[in-house]
């Protein structure tokens, strides 16, 4: 059975980019896959500080947060799911601070890896446009290069912005079938 951590990295409650992320974790879950929600504006997660310590007292990082709760899913997790809304062409703040905190996984120190864990982002826009997600995509791109992540797919779903817009198109069927193909054991 594959586990699936799944990041909402919105503040607003049910919205658009929870809504893809429910529908991904159904099709996932109809396969065999666990889906693990972790409401990330509910959280207390600091922003990294780069005191370059991880793994110094044995632990990913020095920082006393529910990142450690983060941490501990994500070691165990075969897929890294990452739904957020677009916010000012990039990350939600509460997603971005995660990202961040990504750093123990690439210390040389680093005593876990996320290197060929499966990754998958779910981003949403009001915008009508497409374009708007290049800056997200590149750093997505990158970060998950970085940290060794396969990306198992990306659906960036725009001209959704208020609550229920989601709803509008095929986005959520998008959703439930990227799951399933993701959800499926090899």
């Amino acid at each position: 059975m594959k586990k699936i951590v799944i990041l909402l990295g919105s503040p607003r409650k049910n919205g658009n980019s929870e809504r893809l992320a429910k529908s991904f974790a159904t099709g996932a879950e109809s396969q065999g896959a666990q889906a693990r929600f972790f409401r990330l504006h509910n959280m207390n997660i600091k922003g990294c500080s780069d005191c370059r310590q991880c793994w110094s007292k044995g632990k990913h990082c020095i920082v006393a947060d529910d990142m450690s709760q983060l941490y501990e899913s994500i070691d165990h997790a075969d897929v890294i799911v990452f739904a957020t809304p677009l916010y000012w062409y990039s990350w939600s703040a509460q997603i971005k601070a995660v990202w961040d905190r990504m750093l123990p996984y690439v210390s040389d120190k680093a005593k876990t890896t996320v290197k060929d864990k499966q990754s998958v982002l779910l981003v949403t826009a009001g915008d009508e446009r497409d374009d708007v997600f290049d800056a997200v995509l590149e750093s997505f791109d990158r970060s998950a290069s970085l940290l060794g992540l396969k990306l198992a797919g990306k659906i960036c779903a725009h001209n959704v912005y208020d609550i229920g817009d989601i709803e509008e198109g095929n986005w959520l069927d998008q959703a439930k079938e990227l799951g399933a193909s993701v959800g499926k054991v090899n």
